[in-house]
């Protein structure tokens, strides 16, 4: 899976196969309060990503001081490219493994944000790893934002299909899969358990990482889109790889036409104005508040 993210072009590929719908959640999460991010605040963007945090901090205020940091070579050389293109400003970019901000002195950032960063496939313990660390590069004062998919994106593969869940293009994905190799169960490279699709789970990653008390979790609506079903069809092809890996060109092509179908019958499946189509999703935003009084009991 790692190389896939790897890919030169994955960068592209990332934001036409999410169709906007990690940008609508960022745009709400830049927007925090206690403190709000200001021209003097210094932000950590957190396995950054292809830039969405920074350009939505850039957005609300053109001075800010940003690192944005990630694990990819690719995604790090693509936020370059775009400070470059943009004009950004005080923007300084560093390949960062989330779980280990070792390069990244204690107590240096106002505010860090991680949007979608904190979970690895297969790898349970990589949030509470990556909360740790946002913990410790936090000033005394700075706040921590990160956000998870709800359960009406992720599908955990340990439920039953035939169990009553709310889920979206993963289950579409798994579906079609099921009938292209019909004796094959599909992979699971997104595999997640279903405690870990809930808010109270990453309230209390938050809680455990260092904020203590000092934490909230809210949910927050957001979408999949696309100008039509069949380009939408062919953006969430783009993440073909992590679940239709070693299949043939016969095999993708089969499973095209199974997978459109599948996808309209997802729950949030709208059909919009002009033939446009979007499915919709909820996300946690989860903020983690470094007062220095979190290990402090009431009495």
């Amino acid at each position: 899976m790692a190389a896939i993210f790897a890919q030169p072009d994955f960068p592209s590929k990332y934001e036409r196969m999410l169709g906007n719908c990690t940008r609508i959640v960022a745009a709400e999460m830049v927007r925090i309060d206690s403190p709000p991010i200001s021209p003097t605040s210094y932000v950590l963007d957190n396995a950054c990503g292809p830039g969405i945090v920074t350009e939505q901090v850039k957005l609300l205020q053109p001075q800010t001081k940003i690192l944005a940091g990630d694990v990819s070579p690719a995604m790090v050389e693509d936020v370059k490219q775009k400070i470059e293109s943009k004009g950004w400003k005080n923007v300084e970019t560093e390949e960062l493994d989330m779980r280990n901000l070792s390069k990244l002195a204690d107590n240096t950032f106002t505010h860090v944000l991680t949007n979608f960063g904190t979970f690895v496939p297969n790898e349970p313990g990589s949030t509470l790893l990556a909360i740790k660390e946002m913990y410790r590069v936090l000033q005394i004062g700075g706040v921590a934002v990160t956000t998870l998919w709800a359960g009406n994106f992720l599908m955990s593969l340990l439920v039953s299909m035939t169990d009553k869940v709310d889920r979206a293009w993963l289950t579409a994905f798994y579906e079609t899969a099921r009938l292209v190799r019909p004796l094959e169960e599909p992979r699971e490279a997104m595999k997640i358990e279903p405690e870990m699709l809930k808010g109270s789970w990453l309230l209390k990653q938050l809680e455990d990482g260092g904020f203590g008390n000092n934490v909230e979790v809210r949910s927050c609506l957001t979408s999949t889109s696309a100008a039509s079903l069949d380009e939408l069809v062919e953006n969430v092809m783009l993440s073909a790889p992590f679940f239709f890996g070693g299949y043939s060109e016969q095999e993708l092509f089969q499973a095209k036409p199974i997978l459109k179908q599948k996808l309209q019958e997802v729950r949030t499946f709208q059909e919009l104005e002009g033939g446009a189509v979007k499915i919709g999703m909820k996300a946690w935003i989860g903020v983690g508040r470094k007062k220095g009084d979190e290990m402090e009991v009431a009495l």
